[in-house]
């Protein structure tokens, strides 16, 4: 076999420019096998008898709702600590209170007011009478201070 030089391949150059044949090849049926025969098939809803999978939240920011204390949360609570740990444990109002009174040393560039906000809006969102978010493992990284 020739190539466009006229010098002779070796084996293998042909075994590569084969084996890349070979993979266009496959890339190629598996991407028409994988697609919907017709139209209709393509916008047929989908089963109403499976359950909905709820997206997994990519960055903390979705797993805190509006609200007021939001932004403070997110711009103050990760200098210590993965933000999205204060959205697991579903603690109780007085635990909350107590965590509150902790954090007044530890949060000492915050006024009374944006500490009062930042728990408020946690023990609202974040309380016991409230399902607790599932956190993916990536938004734990660095880990939870024991509160």
């Amino acid at each position: 076999m020739l190539n466009r030089c006229s010098t002779p391949l070796t084996a293998g150059v042909r075994w590569t420019r084969l084996a890349a044949l070979l993979v266009s090849v496959v890339m190629l049926g598996c991407s028409e096998a994988g697609a919907p025969d017709s139209e209709s098939e393509a916008t047929a809803p989908a089963s109403s008898s499976a359950e909905p999978v709820a997206a997994l939240p990519a960055t903390v920011a979705d797993l805190l709702p509006e609200g007021a204390g939001r932004v403070l949360v997110l711009d103050n609570c990760g200098a210590c600590h993965a933000v999205a740990c204060s959205t697991i444990g579903q603690r109780t109002l007085a635990r909350w209170d107590s965590l509150r009174e902790d954090h007044h040393d530890k949060a000492s560039s915050l006024s009374e007011a944006d500490l009062g906000t930042i728990f408020a809006y946690l023990s609202t969102n974040f309380s016991e009478s409230q399902p607790e978010p599932i956190v993916p493992p990536h938004l734990l990284e660095g880990g939870c201070t024991p509160f």
